[in-house]
Parts: structure tokens; sequence; C-alpha cells
């Protein structure tokens, strides 16, 4: 193993130490800590960007709806193996604490090894918990997402009006047709209308209404 290699597990087995009391178990290869919940998983997933001196780390949270998801992916483009793994709303820490590049944590030492996990671990504590909780229900993400449907902050720019307009419709929200004129408008204008078709046949779906026995 080399020391690289060794200070990412160091410091994943760390942080997989405070987690476990929550129920979050450890998948080394992907660097992430997942919580299944009744209704999808929650994840808190360490970056590990290589650099020349050793390692940038760079914390997200994920949250997935099954629900929303399954959906999804009645109209998306997505090969199989991959569908089980997409979440519904995401952010990195450093997105939501308002930081900067400059304040991601980096390790190119054994010596920094607890400094850097504590760190991991406090985020972990107040910022990945805390969003965990806000965001269980769906809506609280619908809130989230709907509210304001310019801001791409939680979903990214490709699946906003997707993952948007399908909460809209599980939580049988009364902004749901405006709702799917605003978002099919922002695709209409997005990337020259390349995802317009798999959105208009969202609608679709969800006009044979369906889904309703998953709300």
């Amino acid at each position: 193993m080399t020391k690289r290699e060794f200070l990412k597990q160091e410091v994943l087995k760390g942080v997989a130490y405070f987690a476990k009391p929550f129920g979050f178990t450890l998948n080394k290869s992907l660097g992430e800590l997942s919580r299944k919940t009744v209704d999808g998983w929650e994840k808190y997933q360490i970056i590990f960007l290589q650099k020349d001196y050793g390692w940038q780390l760079h914390p997200t949270v994920l949250v997935r709806k099954n629900a929303v998801e399954d959906i999804f992916h009645q109209i998306s483009d997505f090969e199989d193996k991959y569908k089980k793994g997409t979440p519904t709303i995401g952010s990195s820490i450093e997105a939501l604490l308002s930081a900067t590049i400059e304040n991601r944590l980096t390790i190119t030492d054994e010596t920094e090894i607890d400094i850097v996990v504590n760190s991991l671990i406090d985020s972990f504590k107040e910022v990945a918990l805390q969003f965990f909780n806000k965001y269980e229900p769906l809506s609280t993400i619908h809130t989230a997402l709907n509210t304001r449907p310019e801001d791409t902050s939680l979903t990214g720019p490709i699946f906003k009006g997707f993952k948007g307009l399908i909460i809209a419709y599980l939580v049988e929200s009364e902004s749901y047709t405006d709702l799917k004129n605003v978002y099919k408008k922002y695709y209409q204008n997005f990337e020259a209308g390349f995802y317009l078709p798999n959105y208009e046949r969202l609608i679709e779906l969800l006009n044979t209404n369906i889904h309703k026995a998953s709300r």
C-alpha cells in the first residue's frame, strides 16, 4: 500500500468509526458512508482529489428518495446498473457553509490524520446530520426545489426540472401545473433543448397518474 493510499484509508476508517453508531456503514472503494432509510438512503461522501503533495478532501452529502428516482428512471437514459446509485438531492459541505476551495482539507502526512478526521467528523455532526434531518420529509425537498425553480444548487442544472416536477407531483402540490410549464420553458432554453424530449416524456408519464399509490 502506498503512503497516499494509507492516508486515505486511515481517514476513512476514523470517520467511519464515529459514524457507525448513527447507522452509517463505510464503502471504502467509493469513499462514502451510507445509511438506508425507509424511502431511500443518505450518504456522507468524501471525495479525495489527488494532488502532488497528497490529498485534497471534498466532503459532500447526498439524499435519495426511491419514489422520485423510480419515476425518473422510467424516462432517463441511465444504464440499469447506475439507477440505484442516483441521489435526489445533494450538496458539497463547502457550498452549505459558503466556504471556498481554499478552505478544503488537505493531508500529506501521518501526523495530520487526527486533525483531518476530527474536522470531517465535525462536518458530519454539524452539517451532514442536520442536512439529512432537514430533508427527510419529501415536502421539505419540494419547498427547497420549487420555491425558486431557477436555483439548481441541490440538483445541478440537468436534473432540476425532472426532480422538481416529480416531487411536486408526489406531494400533490397546487403549483404542479405552473411548475410543469416553468420547467418546460427551462428545458427549451437549456442546452439548446437537448433534455426537452425526456422532460416531455416525463410529463406524459405523470399524466397517466399511475404513481398515486406510491405517495
